[in-house]
């Protein structure tokens, strides 16, 4: 059986279009795994952004707000 250490080694030296395969086929592999907004949702918060319902956050507001700027 392989290790968690020999995958990760295996995983680091993919390019990025596979990473982001790998990641992909892991997160539908959690028994769990989060769906994302269904298009009504979608829909419905384009609709609070296109009426000024909410308060929108320019990317760098956003990455200040979680500490990441």
């Amino acid at each position: 059986m392989v290790s968690l250490l020999d995958v990760q080694k295996q995983a680091a030296s993919l390019t990025f279009e596979e990473k982001e395969g790998l990641l992909a086929f892991l997160i539908h592999e959690l028994p769990h795994h989060p769906l994302g907004p269904d298009d009504d949702e979608v829909i419905r918060r384009e609709e609070e952004m296109n009426t000024g319902a909410v308060d929108l956050l320019s990317h760098e507001e956003f990455l200040k707000q979680v500490g990441r700027s």
